[in-house]
């Protein structure tokens, strides 16, 4: 009893179709690419708590991974990852940084990035993260919306208040609260 040819493509089809499914294969390169990473921090290597703020504004198409290499050693302190044309900010830690910039369509993972079709820009320009002031955390800017060569640069400024909560007696022989300290924050530049 002989299988016929049609008989024998239809079970090719459904063993490809389930190797398919089980991963056992990829149907194309694409199928190997890593799953792509949340927009925001991929790692900080500085052991610095990350407080200042770093705003990038990109263009949709492309993806970023931005790095902030150290102004005076040149190492890799902390790089975040940037979906092209949606809103992003991130905190880092303080410290002068040069920005490099890696952009590309299809992630390939942490290693490889985008693979050998990249845009690579770096800042020549030292940005500063520092407190300033009192309760000012400065931090910048950075539009990337331009050519590929281009970016403008602005500051941006975090401004901390603190704000005594003074204890009150509420009610005659119970305990008085005690002095609280409230700290707001907002964006002032």
């Amino acid at each position: 009893m002989g299988l016929s040819a049609q008989a024998v493509t239809r079970f090719a089809a459904f063993v490809l179709a389930l190797l398919l499914c089980l991963g056992v294969i990829a149907p194309d390169a694409r199928a190997q690419e890593e799953e792509v990473p949340p927009a925001g921090l991929l790692w900080n290597k500085t052991g610095l708590p990350a407080v200042f703020p770093l705003q990038v504004k990109t263009l949709p198409g492309r993806d970023h991974v931005v790095t902030l290499l150290d102004a005076e050693t040149g190492e890799e302190a902390l790089a975040a990852y940037i979906r092209g044309g949606a809103f992003f900010r991130v905190l880092v830690p303080p410290g002068g940084y040069r920005l490099r910039f890696v952009s590309g369509k299809d992630w390939r993972g942490a290693e490889a990035l985008f693979g050998s079709e990249v845009e690579v820009f770096e800042l020549r320009r030292t940005l500063r993260f520092e407190t300033r002031g009192l309760g000012t955390k400065a931090g910048h800017i950075v539009d990337r919306r331009g050519r590929g060569t281009e970016a403008q640069i602005k500051d941006q400024r975090i401004c901390q208040s603190f704000r005594p909560d003074f204890p009150r007696q509420l009610v005659p022989d119970q305990p008085v609260r005690p002095l609280r300290r409230d700290v707001r924050s907002r964006y002032c530049g």
